[in-house]
């Protein structure tokens, strides 16, 4: 069916791409495995194979496990340089204060860490 350059009718979803095309060969197991997770994320198998290819060529995606493992690193990484600068300075470390620094570390993190790794995909695309 051919439609008009620019249709983003619901049919389409998504303006029509005028370019070039890329072709693959693999297995009946392998094809059975992208099918299935093309319908996980409610898409076409051709949509589903673009966003991976432009994923891929993006860089490594970030697994839920970096991004956790990263916003506890630097949860970590406040709470020390707090405790640090605090007995550099001689103030003393009271139990309400490691608490309050704790909860402060914890409040922030994911978003820090989302920050962290959109920075690093900006920067990684630019490049």
């Amino acid at each position: 069916m051919n439609m008009p350059e620019g249709d983003t009718s619901p049919a389409h979803g998504r303006a029509n791409l005028v370019g070039r095309g890329l072709d693959t060969t693999i297995t009946e197991a392998e094809f059975a495995q992208c099918e299935r997770s093309a319908a996980h994320r409610g898409q076409t198998l051709s949509e589903w194979c673009r966003q991976a290819l432009l994923e891929a060529a993006s860089g490594p995606a970030q697994t839920p496990e970096a991004e956790i493992i990263l916003a506890e690193l630097l949860a970590l990484r406040k709470i020390v340089i707090n405790l640090l600068y605090r007995q550099a300075a001689n103030e003393p470390l009271s139990e309400r204060f490691m608490h309050e620094l704790i909860e402060a570390a914890d409040s922030e993190k994911i978003a820090k860490a989302a920050e962290r790794l959109q920075a690093a995909r900006t920067t990684r695309a630019e490049v």
